[in-house]
């Protein structure tokens, strides 16, 4: 989690800040450990991001980061930034990161199936410019698997893209869920603040 946090131009925010409102970040972050009963997560700062975002990062709640955007410390009331940020704790709780993981693994091989008959398509091509008439009975048992290998992949990732979009929904509407069991405060995340996040 640190380390993607660091990629993306997160600062770490150290426990002796004097900024007030890094300050109230840690003391909300701090808050919504106890609630969701985890261990406190590191807290990163996007300073150079003027919007309203924030995401947790990392496989499990013992290397969970939590970062937000400049933007969102500056804009967000109290209650709102514990909103969004209870919302990123649903996320490393429930186990959200590994979950994306694993279907960016599933979207990935289903993608490669497709990938090996576009290949073996575009080398039948190639070599029959190369060799002329004389392909034989081969030809057609590696062209009817390229072609099979390319539909499947293809056709499997439009739907392993949907099956992923509505996993990722659902898991967006349960973060909102427990971010109002952690605070008690459904305002807090209500409207387009609980739009404005990751």
């Amino acid at each position: 989690g640190k380390q993607i946090a660091t990629a993306l131009g997160g600062t770490l925010v150290q426990p002796s800040t004097e900024d007030p409102l890094e300050r109230r970040a840690s003391n909300i972050v701090q808050e919504m450990a106890l609630a969701a009963n985890m261990p406190v997560p590191s807290l990163f700062i996007l300073d150079q991001e003027p919007g309203i975002n924030a995401f947790a990062a990392g496989t499990s709640p013992a290397n969970a980061v939590v970062a937000v955007t400049r933007g969102a410390l500056t804009t967000l009331s109290r209650d709102q930034l514990q909103g969004v940020i209870g919302h990123e704790f649903s996320h490393i709780l429930n186990g959200d990161m590994r979950l994306n993981i694993r279907l960016w693994a599933i979207l990935s091989g289903i993608l490669l199936i497709g990938q090996i008959g576009h290949f073996l398509l575009r080398s039948l091509r190639h070599s029959g410019r190369s060799s002329g008439r004389g392909r034989g009975q081969g030809t057609g048992v590696i062209l009817m698997l390229g072609l099979a290998l390319f539909v499947i992949g293809y056709i499997g990732l439009f739907f392993g893209r949907l099956i992923k979009a509505a996993v990722s929904r659902q898991r967006e509407f349960l973060a909102d869920a427990s971010s109002v069991q952690f605070t008690r405060n459904p305002d807090g995340i209500a409207g387009e603040i609980g739009r404005a996040h990751v």
